[in-house]
């Protein structure tokens, strides 16, 4: 017993930190229920993962919000990581996925079989707690659009990632007439496919622009919010649009008014207007279409700019034909 005493006491400061540690993660468990309990009302979530991380599981979680901005999640198994010393991020992963979003006359719903996401939450200068970005990826997404009518699509993989912009206004523009910029959502899309469309790859950057925070739909809009949308669609064989437009919510409806850089400009014509698109081969140079529509579409989109000499300009008969868009 005697010789027992050396080995015991050199393992005395090792279980009398377990134990301290013990009682920090505790807290840090306690404070993640009470968080996930302010996210899901009702969960009862119970957090485990000592020692190395704070885990909680929920099954059958159903979220929305209703108002100028509609949202809603539905996941059939939802699970969130935390380690105990990064309370502001947060990692999720899901199984049975189904998003929906609806403003101003426009629609999505999107679903997936699992789905990975990380929110971070950040303090701001006045300590309030900001958007700080959220990430979700949803392999072999499937879903709708309605801007006017429904469109269903498809994508090997649907990538969503928002983010809240806070600070003061530019310094390089003070006297800039335009509202700062207040958030930013990127979309990126693989094998993306819309209604009988050619599967393309997706990539588009918004930028909200607003008075103040964006945490209320009505007062944004009414405010002289606004969007900057810059969208690009390409296949293997290269760029086959990008869109650079402004939109405005009007009411029930929203204006989008820009420009569509194309080598394929009758099938991208035919994609907006829902018509059949023709058999065409990629210019070998690029032209610059005005665009101007509401949405929803309540008749034929207002593209313009498709030059008199577009059936003899120069074409890149080596490639591949358009693709269909839609």
């Amino acid at each position: 017993m005697t010789r027992r005493w050396p080995l015991l006491l050199s393992l005395l400061p090792l279980l009398l930190g377990l134990a301290v540690y013990g009682q920090f993660w505790r807290g840090w468990a306690a404070d993640f229920e009470t968080t996930l309990g302010r996210w899901f009302p009702g969960s009862g979530a119970q957090v485990s993962g000592f020692p190395y991380r704070l885990e909680a599981e929920l099954a059958g979680v159903s979220l929305a919000h209703q108002g100028g901005t509609q949202l809603a999640l539905a996941v059939q198994k939802l699970r969130l990581n935390r380690g105990p010393w990064r309370p502001e991020l947060t990692v999720l992963q899901g199984q049975e996925v189904a998003l929906a979003a609806a403003a101003a006359g426009l629609s999505a719903k999107v679903s997936a079989a699992s789905a990975t996401a990380s929110l971070k939450l950040v303090n701001d200068a006045n300590g309030l707690q900001r958007l700080g970005r959220l990430s979700i990826i949803l392999p072999g997404a499937r879903g709708t659009l309605a801007p006017g009518g429904s469109t269903a699509f498809r994508a090997e993989t649907l990538e969503l990632h928002a983010r809240e912009m806070f600070g003061a206004q530019s310094l390089a523009e003070p006297a800039s007439p335009r509202l700062p910029q207040r958030g930013q959502f990127v979309v990126g899309a693989t094998g993306f496919a819309a209604g009988q469309g050619a599967p393309i790859s997706l990539a588009a950057d918004l930028i909200v622009r607003g008075g103040g925070r964006l945490d209320d739909y009505r007062r944004w809009a009414d405010g002289g919010g606004s969007l900057d949308l810059v969208m690009t669609g390409s296949d293997a064989t290269g760029e086959i649009f990008k869109l650079d437009a402004s939109v405005v919510p009007l009411g029930a409806s929203t204006r989008l008014a820009g420009t569509i850089a194309t080598v394929c400009p009758l099938t991208v014509q035919a994609a907006m207007n829902g018509t059949a698109p023709p058999a065409e081969q990629r210019l070998r140079a690029p032209i610059t279409l005005a665009l101007e529509t509401s949405l929803p579409l309540t008749g034929v989109a207002a593209l313009t700019g498709l030059p008199a000499d577009l059936a003899t300009r120069a074409r890149r008969g080596q490639l591949p034909a358009c693709p269909r868009l839609r």
